[in-house]
């Protein structure tokens, strides 16, 4: 298959097979020209002040001429003639590829009504309407367009069938029979149950059993003593039959009275060929399809196969069954690897939390984390907790590699080996491992919230039940996840916005540091992107470029500074002061410096007042100048 522009946005946008995916990501890999000219379309398409073509001049392009390229309807001489445009000009390439970008969205064709296609070319006058006369006995060509449709009458309603007037008021009026039949019934059958269940529930300790009613004794059967009759003398096998309590009665004593203890979930098998089975999902788990690019919805009995990587957004988690058993907690994701040869699971904790519960497979078990592989053997009652430390710190200009804490349960040892280390750990315990392979023990480190496996609260489900609402199954996750950033619930954005990061499409975060009239996105975006620029180095380092690309090299340098914040030495300057105020200016068109500038004065100064919107700044600008002008703004004492 020839590597084409049409080909290439194809390609970008996910609408071709499998088979050509592959094809045409080889030669994009192997070809430095293709692999500039994705750069190029992905920053044409993003770049806020192009315009679209001009109707006169050197970009002038006809839409209709981009209309029939993308339906793949010019010859080859047009065609190469469009993209030799397209390669020169970024604002034709730009169209290009954003039109056919929304067209991949949609799926399919767009199907017009042919009314509306020809009341269409009714409306304008096109280039066959200046045609020449016809020739001399030549018939006028009969006008295959329809009449269009007068404006402002109403047409009259279309005749339907009797299934359609009469079809669901006799749908409706048999449900209702339905339900009053059953309820009927229940009634009926109610009666000797509830006499039942009240005859054998035991009265409280003080109170009188209720005396239920005598059933009518038949020619055959002896009549039934009553309660309160003196008992007749009962033969040595009634105390027996006094202690043997009726199986209705135990489904009906209350749990102080018999306690019982309550049944082991069952256990899910791990499929054949799989490295691992989905044994639990709260809420949402996401797993990467590599041949569609992007993230799909996993669903509860799946199997996992090595090299699948695995995401929770938050606030959604997961259970997965290998030999033992995973808790993959919100905002992780992880990686299954091959098994190791002595048997044991190999997971890559790419971020976030693990929980490896006590199992009662006491197999080897193996962690990896940034390139390292930790290998750990316990016993099958000890649980052991997995979290990737680390993250951004204020005035921090360097990322630090980030740490893999180990949380080491009571009733048992865990031995673990590194390539540099070789501990034997007595829980409760919690330990550190460096990117370089050195173990620290933590002292009097008490063992987190999630690691004691403190049971969901009746808020943390409601609010999984209620973000869960802003996803639907016949749409991709990325789209509800944008959509969800801009939800009218301050909780639901955040959690989408903190996924975008998570999914890893930062092309769609970075935009939200200058979306208007949304201060709580904005905040939430510098949150995400911290964490990115201070994740590893490839993390930080797409992070950079995207910022780059999206504000340009002088805002990327001035945003980049904002949001690592400022070490002790230029914090004490007080010309920092000065121009973090003047960059709460209005004159400051950047709605991502200004929010940034007050997010660094308020950790600066301490201050979380006079108030400031980055929308509308005039007010919180001349608050903050006169402190700065009346020399009351001083960097806050060091705790």
């Amino acid at each position: 298959m020839r590597l084409t522009l049409r080909t290439l946005l194809a390609w970008l946008d996910d609408t071709l097979p499998p088979v050509q995916v592959r094809e045409i990501g080889k030669q994009v890999g192997s070809s430095p020209l293709a692999q500039e000219l994705v750069q190029r379309i992905h920053r044409v398409t993003r770049q806020r002040r192009l315009t679209v073509p001009s109707k006169n001049g050197p970009d002038a392009t006809d839409p209709n001429l981009v209309a029939s390229y993308l339906d793949n309807d010019l010859n080859a001489e047009q065609v190469a003639e469009y993209e030799k445009r397209c390669l020169t000009s970024d604002v034709n390439l730009a169209e290009a590829a954003s039109v056919h970008q929304i067209l991949s969205l949609l799926g399919q064709r767009v199907q017009v009504p042919p009314e509306a296609k020809s009341r269409m070319y009714l409306l304008v006058k096109g280039r066959e309407a200046h045609a020449g006369p016809a020739a001399e006995g030549e018939a006028a060509a009969a006008d295959p367009r329809t009449q269009p449709i007068v404006p402002w009458v109403v047409q009259g309603p279309a005749a339907r069938n009797w299934l359609e007037r009469f079809g669901p008021a006799a749908a409706c009026l048999g449900v209702f029979a339905l339900f009053a039949w059953s309820a009927y019934e229940s009634l009926k059958s109610d009666g000797p149950d509830a006499a039942h269940v009240a005859a054998n529930v035991p009265a409280k300790v003080g109170e009188r059993a209720p005396r239920p009613a005598p059933a009518p004794a038949t020619r055959d059967e002896a009549p039934v003593a009553d309660a309160t009759d003196p008992p007749a003398e009962a033969t040595p096998a009634e105390p027996e039959k006094a202690a043997e309590v009726p199986k209705s009665v135990a489904e009906n004593t209350p749990a102080e009275a018999a306690p019982k203890a309550a049944p082991a979930p069952a256990p899910v098998e791990v499929p054949a060929g799989a490295a691992a089975a989905i044994a639990r999902i709260e809420g949402m788990l996401l797993r990467y399809d590599g041949e569609k690019r992007e993230w799909v919805r996993a669903r509860e009995g799946d199997g996992v196969r090595a090299q699948d990587r695995l995401f929770t957004p938050p606030p959604f988690a997961a259970r997965l069954a290998a030999p033992g058993v995973f808790d993959l907690l919100e905002d992780s994701e992880v990686k299954l690897l091959p098994a190791a040869p002595d048997g044991g699971p190999t997971l890559e904790l790419v971020r976030g939390r693990l929980l490896a519960e006590p199992s009662s497979a006491a197999k080897p078990l193996h962690v990896g984390f940034q390139g390292q592989t930790v290998d750990m053997e316990r016993p099958a009652d000890l649980a052991v907790g997995f979290e990737a430390s680390g993250g951004w710190t204020y005035g921090q200009a360097e990322p630090v590699a980030p740490t893999l804490t180990i949380h080491v349960g009571p009733g048992g040892e865990l031995a673990l080996k590194t390539v540099k280390a070789k501990e034997t750990v007595k829980g409760p315990a919690s330990i550190r491992l460096n990117a370089a392979g050195a173990v620290e023990r933590l002292k009097d480190a008490a063992p987190p919230d999630w690691f004691a496996n403190a049971p969901a609260s009746a808020d943390l489900t409601a609010r999984r039940e209620r973000y869960l609402k802003e996803f639907s199954d016949d749409r991709p996750v990325l789209a509800d996840v944008v959509s969800a950033t801009e939800s009218e619930d301050v909780d639901d954005k955040r959690m989408a916005i903190a996924a975008l990061r998570g999914l890893g499409d930062l092309s769609l975060l970075t935009p939200i540091l200058d979306r208007p009239n949304d201060p709580a996105a904005r905040q939430a975006a510098i949150v995400a992107i911290r964490q990115e620029l201070t994740a590893g180095e490839a993390s930080s380092r797409r992070a950079w470029d995207q910022l780059q690309l999206d504000f340009g090299a002088t805002d990327r340098g001035r945003l980049g500074k904002l949001l690592l914040g400022f070490p002790p030495a230029d914090a004490a300057r007080p010309e920092t002061l000065t121009e973090l105020v003047e960059d709460l200016s209005p004159r400051e068109e950047s709605l991502a410096l200004r929010e940034l500038a007050v997010d660094n004065l308020r950790r600066l100064t301490g201050r979380n007042a006079p108030p400031y919107d980055a929308d509308h700044p005039e007010q919180g600008y001349a608050d903050w100048r006169k402190l700065l002008d009346d020399g009351e703004l001083k960097p806050a004492a060091k705790k």
